[in-house]
């Protein structure tokens, strides 16, 4: 008996060890709508290039400010976030955070956000922000703009020596009835 009752001793002071050890796993701190620091849902994003920042709100109705962390994740593989980033948000603002992106196709993208303190801990609920990549529009649209000024000087040129062609046949016609004594 004596020998049961250590190690049920010895078994209840290694839990207890290991739980300071062992981290619990972090759960969400809720805040109610309207209060606290949360991610500001807003329109589509429009990524129009091969890297960008996408814009992220996140309010603050505290008085004092506040530092989080925000992380982005894509649903699919059309873009990559490569780091989370760290945002004070001053008392009672919102604040836009730029969260650095690359595009790897076109399509649409659903990104889900969070932020999180230092510690790790998720505050608030995540939001699923929509994104709409068009990353080669942009060599697209520098294509198009410059083959509109390339067309639009060849047709002035052509007009221009068209009239200067015609200026010059009609110079030509008056010297040569001139030079006859002619009047036209």
């Amino acid at each position: 008996m004596d020998c049961e009752k250590r190690l049920k001793k010895l078994i209840a002071i290694l839990l207890a060890v290991a739980s300071v050890f062992v981290g619990v796993p972090a759960h969400a701190v809720e805040t109610k709508d309207g209060e606290g620091i949360y991610i500001v849902t807003g329109s589509e994003i429009n990524l129009v290039a091969r890297s960008s920042n996408i814009p992220i709100q996140i309010k603050n109705t505290f008085a004092s400010d506040v530092v989080v962390h925000v992380h982005v994740r894509p649903t699919n593989a059309r873009v990559s976030v490569p780091i989370a980033v760290a945002v004070k948000v001053p008392g009672e603002t919102t604040v836009t955070a730029k969260i650095p992106v690359n595009a790897v196709a076109n399509g649409k993208v659903l990104l889900r956000a969070w932020i999180e303190t230092f510690s790790g801990l998720q505050i608030g609920k995540a939001v699923v922000l929509s994104m709409n990549v068009n990353a080669d529009i942009e060599l697209a649209m520098l294509l198009g703009f410059g083959g509109a000024v390339v067309l639009l000087l060849a047709i002035g040129i052509v007009r221009t020596v068209r009239k200067n062609r015609k200026l010059h046949e009609q110079q030509m016609r008056e010297d040569s009835a001139v030079d006859l004594g002619m009047k036209i």
